[in-house]
């Protein structure tokens, strides 16, 4: 029995530069996911990086509040505390010229 060769009939040139753009999009579009993927990596930690350094000026904003507000309440003291030491010296003043 004879046997048939089987010919392969060659692919038309479009098919092949089909193929080949086709190459090129996969290795383009798996390109960009890396790059998208370090993009967001990078993002998250920029996010958390910022949201530490907030933490600590909130932080520092609310001790500087108690703060301020504890100096204020000092100041007020101590106003206190020279007006009545102002009037101690008012009458210091007129005991010594009652003395001269």
């Amino acid at each position: 029995m004879p046997t048939k060769k089987r010919t392969t009939t060659p692919e038309p040139p479009w098919q092949v530069i089909l193929e080949e753009i086709r190459s090129q999009n996969r290795a383009t579009i798996e390109a960009v996911e890396v790059s998208r993927v370090k993009l967001e990596r990078g993002l998250e930690q920029l996010r958390e990086q910022t949201n530490a350094r907030l933490e600590v000026l909130e932080a520092g904003v609310r001790q500087n509040s108690t703060d301020i507000r504890h100096l204020q309440a000092d100041v007020r003291e101590v106003a206190s505390k020279v007006d009545a030491l102002a009037r101690i010296e008012d009458r210091v003043a007129a005991l010594e010229r009652r003395r001269a």
